[in-house]
């Protein structure tokens, strides 16, 4: 069900929450204009940075974030929008959106086939289950790797009908091996930033 037809029907309104963002990164609406802006932000960065061949990486990963957060009718992306002495651009990203049961059904089976996937406890964070995939695909023609981290969470009051979706898309070159330096620490960074997500007291009683 979302958003606004819970508000309709006078359902409680999801918590809002909030988490630590990396260094550089913004939380961002789901619309065209905020895709198409950051955009062409990143494309004149990485020109004046002489990293053209970051570009079709870059764009697939804004792409597909903003992509994927509308057919899921996601709630916010959060990734790099500025980068300087220190802060080295990496081309990554992740989306939120609620994951809701079927027909008011609890999100049980749902957790249980991604453990079957081979979904593990975030660390010694037992609110999140967290699966990692990978793959090479195609994008304009070129060939990258696309390392895509998933952690779930339910939303408090939901009694587990409801959860936070938190999707991470990690593209890389496709030959980039499993314990790569860079692909290891971006890992081991969203991980972190994830674990320290807070739910905020809703400030209307939690009612529409």
């Amino acid at each position: 069900m979302t958003g606004s037809l819970r508000e309709a029907l006078g359902a409680a309104r999801d918590p809002e929450f909030t988490m630590m963002l990396p260094e550089g990164w913004s939380r961002l609406d789901a619309t065209d204009e905020a895709r198409d802006r950051l955009l062409g932000d990143l494309r004149s960065r990485l020109a004046a940075a002489h990293r053209p061949d970051l570009w079709a990486a870059a764009r697939a990963a804004v792409t597909n974030a903003f992509e994927g957060l509308r057919r899921s009718g996601g709630v916010a992306v959060m990734l790099q929008t500025s980068s300087g002495d220190g802060v080295p651009f990496v081309p990554a990203s992740v989306t939120a959106s609620v994951q809701s049961g079927l027909d008011g059904a609890t999100l049980d089976e749902f957790v249980a086939g991604l453990i079957t996937r081979g979904a593990t406890p975030l660390g010694e964070d037992k609110r999140f289950i967290r699966l990692e995939e990978r793959e090479v695909r195609m994008e304009d023609g070129v060939r990258i790797g696309v390392t895509t981290v998933r952690y779930l969470t339910p939303v408090p009051g939901s009694g587990r009908r409801r959860a936070l979706l938190l999707t991470a898309v990690l593209p890389h070159e496709p030959e980039t091996p499993e314990d790569d330096p860079l692909l290891a620490a971006t890992r081991f960074t969203i991980d972190a930033h994830v674990a320290t997500l807070r739910w905020l007291p809703p400030a209307d009683g939690g009612r529409a």
